[in-house]
């Protein structure tokens, strides 16, 4: 017979309560059936699938009965243990963890690449059916913010360092893209302006007037409509000769659709790597 969990002890392996786990199977979210009793139990292939599709953290492996290898997933305990970091809001154990990555030498785009991204990620599937989901996300948001500014506090701007100015589209909440574009950008020499969320395009427009910079850029994370689509579009393509314009973030392809002459950035290893030609430039 296939083995089956409780929601205790799935909860458990995830390092969530058991009433969040109930609200996620309630939801559907979780394949799960009723014993006779009328008590929930989940088979370990859905427990596995659900891991695999969220990216869960797995904090307890044991309580599954297999090993964390078995999960089928290319993670690392200390991946899980930034996730769990965040989801707790502990300021101090992120900003050890970042650091202790930066040790190995893994660059600052990479980090903002893979764990910070994947972490909030997977914060963001967990707990989005969630009561306590958007104290839980906006929690971890503000810890990352934290850190991003620790992080950009030793990167003064040297003298006649070129200026980068971006932020995110108007009616776009999210902080944290634009913030680690800025952070990227910073740690490759540049100067960087961040206008962060909500940024209507006449500001960016007054951004480049005021401070002439030599790169501009656009972080969509939420859906864009076509007109406005069009009118970034239109910035982005006259911007004075000489500064490159590009869109980032996970609707990019809007704005680039658009207009044909858009410059995309998938990554901000990818934006790392163009900060860095206009520094040696």
């Amino acid at each position: 017979m296939a083995r089956s969990l409780s929601p205790r002890d799935l909860a458990s392996a995830l390092g969530v309560s058991e009433s969040s786990l109930k609200r996620w199977i309630d939801a559907g979210r979780i394949r799960a059936t009723r014993t006779g009793g009328g008590h929930r139990r989940v088979a370990l292939a859905d427990a596995l699938a659900f891991v695999r599709a969220t990216n869960a953290p797995v904090v307890r492996p044991e309580l599954l009965g297999i090993p964390e290898a078995a999960l089928g997933q290319d993670r690392r305990s200390s991946h899980d243990a930034l996730t769990s970091a965040l989801i707790d809001g502990d300021a101090r154990a992120v900003r050890s963890w970042i650091e202790g990555r930066k040790r190995d030498g893994v660059t600052i785009a990479e980090i903002c690449d893979g764990p910070i991204r994947a972490a909030m990620y997977a914060i963001g599937e967990l707990w989005q059916h969630d009561a306590d989901g958007v104290f839980i996300e906006h929690r971890a948001t503000d810890v990352c913010i934290q850190q991003l500014a620790h992080l950009r506090a030793p990167f003064a701007p040297p003298p006649h360092a070129p200026v980068a100015v971006g932020g995110a589209p108007e009616d776009d909440p999210y902080l944290l893209p634009s913030a680690m574009a800025a952070l990227v950008l910073a740690a490759e020499g540049m100067h960087p302006v961040n206008l962060g969320p909500d940024t209507p395009t006449a500001a960016l427009h007054q951004a480049v007037a005021h401070h002439r910079p030599r790169l501009v850029w656009i972080s969509a994370s939420s859906p864009i409509p076509l007109a406005q689509a069009h009118e970034l579009a239109a910035f982005l393509t006259s911007l004075p000769a000489g500064v490159i314009g590009i869109v980032g973030g996970r609707h990019r392809a809007a704005i680039a659709a658009a207009s044909g002459a858009i410059h995309t950035a998938d990554s901000m290893t990818e934006l790392a790597a163009l900060g860095r030609s206009l520094v040696g430039s």
